[in-house]
């Protein structure tokens, strides 16, 4: 089958980043050991590059081969996120692959490939092509989880995530054959207009496959029952990669989800949205709950990531507009609240991704004060206290559910976000309320890691107290 050169030019920033992972797998081989930071730089410009040209399409609405791929601003917008996710996470990454002594070629190459499949991830209207995708970025995600190979649950975290990884997918690749069995299609479009002509059984059975699809979906956006891999792997993969995890799939993966339900099952919104009331209460409730106990800083955030996924399908669940934007604006929120506190992880973080307890951080604010300032905004922006960005898409959030009239489901996740409140000020004040520390910490002097934590402090701020354009941003790319 022959393809035009529109549909090439639809994957443009995807082709950008491929030619620079294989760039880098090629110049790698010959790049002698004092110049392998070439490599990150040359990972850098692919991404700066890849982004340029996602903003500079931004609100074209185009697919391509055959439907399989579309252009559209929710897409783009997701795009952004996770490119600028990647973009940090390689700047945290620099001095950490020297402290290790990590092969940074590989490191970098799978890095960009994984993005390249949570952007095709969420810009698909095809289960086929999420199929394809999700186990592409799965794949890049075990192995840069067992990276740090010295250390024995960096391997077994990677062992957990792999087997659990595909016992999820086996359940969507099941959901998605049901789909296409039911209506000779893995269009989404397609599976929405058969559902608005079905009978009853037909229905019942669509729900059946939901239900395998939405345990596929929901491993990667580890809500409950499907979270137990996330406390581990986050524990157990390089700081930087965890922070990686803990935003860009689920971007790609929310997004996808959004596209699964609202296109595809439109039609049987009542069912789905039961479904989905429940499994948000439980996934909050989970992750704060058993937050309150962890001890280590890197575990604690898995299990914040649990109850944020869990805020997130709440937006959803709402099934509207705003609902819907909310979730978008939430992500983006995200990404500077959460890359900044694991950058804070990382500065304290000695050999090995060790020594990561809460208790190190023990006089920590008054030691270095703008890292402890920059964490007091990180923690409070997780908590949703204003004005910072966290509150800001709570706030959102929670409006699109009693704007649908889910005043319980509400009042669940204003009560999860007070629980939360707990163990974040817990981390402040251990900073600056708890003496020093009993343990000698070499924090990081790192100029890199710096930039990184200044600039998601000045953007959990500017998000939060200037959230209009990025919220109309947010509104607007929803247009499924």
């Amino acid at each position: 089958m022959l393809y035009s050169m529109n549909d090439f030019m639809a994957i443009i920033p995807e082709i950008i980043l491929a030619v620079f992972a294989i760039a880098i797998l090629l110049i790698d081989l010959w790049l002698p050991k004092k110049l392998k930071g070439f490599n990150g730089i040359l990972a850098l410009l692919g991404v700066a590059t890849s982004l340029a040209s996602v903003i500079m399409t931004y609100g074209t609405n185009q697919s391509a081969f055959n439907n399989m791929f579309v252009m559209d601003a929710s897409g783009s917008f997701a795009s952004i996120i996770i490119l600028l996710t990647t973009f940090v996470v390689i700047v945290m990454s620099f001095d950490f692959l020297k402290r290790e002594d990590i092969n940074v070629g590989e490191y970098y190459e799978i890095l960009l490939f994984s993005v390249i499949a949570m952007q095709v991830l969420a810009s698909t209207y095809n289960l086929i092509t999420m199929f394809i995708a999700v186990e592409t970025l799965s794949l890049g995600m075990y192995v840069l989880t067992g990276f740090l190979r010295d250390k024995d649950e960096s391997v077994e975290g990677a062992m957990k995530y792999y087997i659990l990884g595909s016992f999820a997918s086996s359940f969507l690749v099941l959901g998605i054959g049901l789909m296409y069995g039911l209506f000779g299609s893995v269009d989404l479009n397609v599976i929405k207009s058969g559902l608005m002509q079905a009978d009853s059984f037909h229905i019942w059975i669509s729900i059946f496959a939901f239900l395998m699809i939405f345990v596929g979906f929901g491993f990667k956006v580890a809500a409950f029952p499907f979270h137990s891999w996330t406390p581990d792997v986050y524990a157990a993969a390089p700081t930087p990669i965890s922070a990686f995890m803990s935003i860009a799939p689920k971007v790609a993966s929310f997004l996808a989800l959004m596209r699964f339900l609202v296109v595809g099952l439109g039609p049987i919104e009542i069912e789905w949205t039961k479904v989905l009331w429940v499994v948000a209460v439980l996934t909050m409730t989970f992750g704060n709950t058993v937050a309150l106990w962890q001890k280590d800083l890197k575990r604690l955030l898995g299990y914040s990531s649990i109850a944020h996924a869990g805020y997130m399908l709440v937006g959803i669940t709402a099934a509207n507009a705003l609902g819907y934007g909310a979730v978008m604006f939430y992500l983006f929120g995200y990404l500077f609240m959460n890359l900044g506190a694991f950058a804070v992880i990382e500065f304290i973080s000695s050999k090995g991704d060790r020594n990561t307890e809460i208790s190190h951080l023990k006089g920590f604010g008054y030691k270095y004060p703008i890292l402890g300032a920059a964490m007091l905004i990180f923690m409070f922006s997780l908590a949703g206290v204003p004005p910072t960005a966290g509150f800001i898409g709570k706030y959102y959030l929670f409006s699109a559910a009693v704007k649908s009239q889910l005043y319980y489901l509400a009042l669940i996740g204003v009560v999860n976000s007070a629980i939360s409140a707990y163990f974040y000020l817990n981390i402040v004040v251990t900073m600056y309320m708890k003496g020093e520390s009993e343990e000698s910490i070499n924090v990081l002097n790192s100029f890199p890691l710096k930039a990184v934590v200044i600039f998601g402090a000045i953007g959990v701020l500017y998000v939060g107290i200037l959230p209009n354009s990025f919220l109309n941003i947010a509104l607007h790319s929803i247009g499924f």
